[in-house]
């Protein structure tokens, strides 16, 4: 699969439940509505068969694009989780017995339909999307792909593989409706098209982790603004956004983080 010089390959992650562990969570593991940046970046390294701890700059900020939306409306539910208690490698067979930890899962909100996640994903080398691109086109990733933690199994489809002419540039001030978040020092406000207190819009701010430093250290952590029901976000940004356009010449809207903010 070949794919031209400035295009961007769009895939889909669908499960029947996620716990994406929120960063200041103890007691109590809370979670993130969407997966965050590492863990983006980590299911990406899963389906390129990376080894662990060898792709935090291989698939960083420097190197990628990378942001997910949330294609389900979803609701959070708590379910203790009977965990292994263990403090050392020697504890992992369960010899020191078991630990419940109150855990928050999402979940669709009707019962009957999957979580889907659409992932976007642009890499400077042309090969490492090529390769991502025909793994989840024939859909054999190199390790087993979850949606947070092991027992959450996932499965990927391809969405498609976007060539340049399909991705166009929106300047900053614009009014849009972005599928996916954003961050919120890059909003100027809301839309004047849209009222995002009239429509269902549901919008919360996330400390969100977005980069690991060297070694799996601690990285850079951001705050985003997450729509919850899988509506478009009606802003105003001072970055650029994106607009997707398909072959079955559907559109969408998205903004990366690596755009936008602080320079680091």
């Amino acid at each position: 699969m070949t794919i031209q010089a400035g295009g961007m390959v769009v895939f889909e992650l669908s499960g029947r439940m996620a716990h994406f562990r929120k960063i200041h969570t103890n007691s109590s593991s809370l979670t993130y509505l969407l997966p965050p940046r590492t863990t983006l970046s980590g299911i990406v390294a899963a389906i390129l068969g990376l080894e662990r701890d060898t792709y935090y700059e291989h698939l960083g900020p420097t190197q990628a694009r990378l942001t997910a939306s949330l294609r389900t409306p979803v609701r959070t539910v708590i379910q203790t989780m009977n965990n292994l208690f263990v403090k050392s490698p020697s504890e992992v067979s369960g010899g020191s017995g078991h630990t419940q930890v109150p855990t928050e899962l999402v979940v669709p909100e009707v019962a009957s339909e999957q979580l889907v996640y659409r992932v976007y994903f642009s890499h400077a080398d042309q090969a490492v999307m090529e390769t991502l691109a025909g793994r989840v086109a024939a859909q054999m990733p190199a390790y087993p792909i979850s949606l947070g933690t092991a027992p959450m199994l996932a499965s990927i489809r391809l969405v498609e593989v976007l060539a340049a002419h399909q991705l166009e540039r929106i300047p900053p001030g614009v009014d849009l409706s972005l599928m996916t978040p954003c961050l919120m020092e890059d909003v100027l406000g809301w839309t004047d098209v849209v009222d995002p207190f009239g429509t269902g819009v549901q919008v919360i701010k996330d400390l969100m982790p977005y980069s690991f430093g060297p070694g799996r250290s601690r990285g850079w952590n951001r705050e985003f603004l997450v729509e919850r029901k899988g509506q478009p976000l009606p802003v105003r940004l001072r970055c650029q956004a994106w607009r997707l356009t398909y072959e079955n010449q559907e559109s969408e809207m998205v903004a990366f983080a690596e755009d936008g903010g602080s320079a680091r």
